[in-house]
């Protein structure tokens, strides 16, 4: 882990059951990388404050001029893809005279820091005026999640598309899966919300609300994800992935995973029964699952929050810490 503990780091995130918490826990992994308390300034709602606690961040409220004078920090890390909330801090965190940090997905969000990263697989943000680190070396992930160990189940499948609106969907998929076949086994990860009705058969396990999936990806053979940071996750953990993108925006994420044959995908419309139909086909194919474990892991080695660490590091030493 690259010693930054003397850092004085503040996160700006968005966090909630529509957006998901992927920025959030983006950030964490950043945190834990550079070896820092997650110290966060939160876009949501008290619900969302209460989450970020339990996921084990720091929650600090204020605009951003007075959270910046109160706290001193020595970097700012901005993970906010609507670029009016992210030029807002960044602006405010320059004046400052803090290193600005902007974490993106597909190049969205506000380009003007001093450091951009950018882990996605296609479409990354160029810093205007700063470094830039792009592509999937740089995906930020939880350094903890290779650190898991466990035996596959054959027939275990993960599914985890978040809570809120996407819980019906995750059990639809879940009770799809264990109709068409007979030997599967489904943990459904919903979140912090879970669905309108119990699981209808007894192969089905609801998962509450947890810090991270890492035990879970590592006893499933499949494992159905959005196109966020949990496709990713798969990838790092050597999972047969099912990429199912929830929101148009993850569209093409999951599609050039699937072209580069690190996870197979669903076309429009998604349907639970299509979902169903990818997992059952890498449950009865062994060395399917192995051929994707081999390309994922090739792809996302799960060293990318380290490699980002040791540019915030550098570049705040170079600049002068407070």
């Amino acid at each position: 882990m690259t010693s930054c503990g003397d850092l004085r780091v503040l996160f700006r995130a968005p966090a909630g059951p529509r957006r998901g918490f992927g920025h959030l826990v983006r950030c964490r992994s950043l945190a834990r990388a550079l070896g820092v308390r997650p110290l966060v300034a939160l876009r949501g709602d008290v619900h969302v404050e209460e989450t970020a606690i339990a996921l084990g961040c720091d929650v600090v409220r204020g605009g951003p001029s007075r959270l910046l004078k109160r706290l001193s920090p020595d970097v700012l890390v901005v993970d906010d893809p609507i670029a009016a909330d992210a030029r807002r801090w960044i602006r405010a965190g320059r004046r400052a005279g803090c290193l600005v940090v902007s974490l993106h997905d597909l190049g969205l969000g506000c380009r003007e820091a001093d450091l951009v990263i950018d882990g996605s697989l296609i479409r990354n943000a160029r810093a205007r005026d700063g470094e830039t680190l792009s592509g999937p070396r740089f995906a930020v992930l939880d350094p903890s999640l290779a650190d898991e160990a466990g035996e596959r189940d054959p027939y275990s499948v993960l599914v985890a598309l978040g809570g809120g609106p996407r819980a019906e969907l995750a059990m639809d998929i879940a009770e799809a899966i264990v109709a068409a076949h007979p030997r599967a086994r489904v943990r459904v990860a919903g979140g912090f919300s879970g669905p309108s009705h119990a699981p209808s058969d007894s192969k089905i396990a609801w998962i509450g609300p947890m810090r991270n999936l890492h035990a879970e990806m590592a006893r499933a053979s499949v494992a159905v994800v959005g196109g966020g940071v949990s496709l990713y996750e798969a990838c790092a953990r050597g999972v047969a992935a099912v990429g199912v993108p929830v929101v148009p925006a993850q569209r093409p994420t999951v599609a050039a995973f699937v072209a580069r044959g690190a996870a197979r995908g669903v076309a429009r419309p998604v349907s639970a029964q299509s979902v169903a139909a990818e997992c059952v086909e890498l449950l009865s194919d062994a060395a399917m699952r192995r051929h994707m474990g081999r390309m994922g892991r090739r792809l996302i080695d799960g060293r990318g929050a380290f490699r980002a660490a040791d540019a915030v590091s550098r570049l705040a030493r170079a600049g002068g810490m407070r």
